[in-house]
């Protein structure tokens, strides 16, 4: 549940800003339980502190309409899955992007296997300290689940190939990425 004033801020789990903060990103997918149930895959998103949908440090509206999609990605080094999200937040949508490579991390690997079979996602907006501003549950229909699926199975099956070669470098391919990325 989001902060209400006078509450105790609620913040991602530490596990969590501790990702975020060391690679150094505003988006995210982990695996997580919420009050104790199966764990599930989440989307953790910090929103920068001049997002034009804070007023005075507080989320205007919600839920938000959110919008994925995800894409396959192939690398010589390897293969990474992307997703991205939109959060249509009141002025202008926010904007997010997630990258996955499924030999690289078992966290990668089971938050793509848990997307894969929910038929919804949590959503946590927060600010830049990480303190929750807006949760919510995102719908997921079949369509969406068959392509996480699809995209898992291509790239395990391109990735066992290339580890065959000798070739397989994760970080090579991240860093490839966040280069061509940055020249955009």
């Amino acid at each position: 549940m989001p902060n209400q004033p006078g509450q105790a801020l609620q913040k991602f789990p530490d596990e969590v800003i501790v990702a975020l903060h060391e690679a150094g990103i505003t988006a995210t997918c982990m695996p997580i339980q919420i009050d104790q149930g199966d764990w599930q895959a989440a989307f953790f998103y910090v929103l920068a502190p001049d997002a034009p949908c804070l007023s005075g440090g507080q989320l205007r509206g919600g839920p938000f309409s959110v919008a994925m999609d995800a894409d396959l990605h192939e690398h010589e080094n390897g293969t990474m899955i992307e997703i991205g999200i939109e959060i249509v937040t009141p002025i202008e949508p926010c904007h997010g992007i997630m990258l996955f490579l499924t030999g690289h991390s078992s966290t990668h690997f089971e938050a793509l296997n848990l997307l894969s079979n929910q038929t919804e996602i949590p959503l946590f907006v927060g600010d830049q300290y990480c303190s929750i501003l807006s949760q919510q549950r995102v719908p997921v229909n079949e369509a969406f689940r068959l392509g996480i699926s699809g995209l898992i199975n291509e790239a395990v099956t391109r990735d066992a190939v290339i580890r065959m070669t000798d070739r397989y470098d994760p970080d090579a391919v991240f860093a490839d990425t966040l280069a061509k990325r940055q020249m955009i």
